[in-house]
């Protein structure tokens, strides 16, 4: 299983982070407002990324970060909800695998736990160390810092 992130060329820059002090912007405009893009999610070969490419950064790693956090814990149903529509991806327990159904496809993804799981922190760890890359007022956010922490990211001081 691999999630991805990209700027969308598509429909431009359109986030909010721009406009706002990254520094002390609350975990809720980061998760509705700021870095959108095209998040790209697949297994093996089925591809089950959201059409509209204009995605929140921040909400996709705390969706991942919510299914993470109930899989490990023995869920037998949550999903992922998207701040800029009604759409939303199903995830159904089936013994050790997650059914990842999106309500934009007919699509689905059948993985395992672990793979979820380790897909999801790998997607936080590399998008977020991204970000705060490009923009280092992030590294002193309490918001990314929690997040970094969960998933065992070092932002530095």
């Amino acid at each position: 299983m691999r999630m991805a992130f990209s700027a969308d060329a598509r429909y431009g820059p359109q986030g909010h982070e721009s406009r706002l002090d990254l520094t002390t912007v609350s975990r809720r405009d980061l998760r509705w407002y700021c870095f959108l893009g095209a998040w790209r999610i697949e297994h093996e070969t089925t591809d089950i990324s959201p059409p509209w490419g204009w995605t929140p950064l921040f909400d996709a790693f705390y969706g991942v970060r919510e299914v993470m956090e109930s899989a490990r814990e023995g869920a037998e149903h949550d999903w992922i909800d998207f701040t800029e529509n009604d759409e939303q991806i199903r995830i159904v327990r089936r013994g050790d695998d997650l059914v990842l159904s999106p309500t934009y496809t007919e699509t689905e993804i059948v993985c395992s736990v672990d793979a979820f799981v380790d897909a999801g922190r790998d997607f936080i760890r590399r998008e977020l160390a991204a970000v705060v890359a490009a923009h280092p007022a992030l590294a002193r956010n309490a918001a990314a810092r929690q997040l970094a922490d969960e998933v065992g990211l070092e932002l530095g001081p």
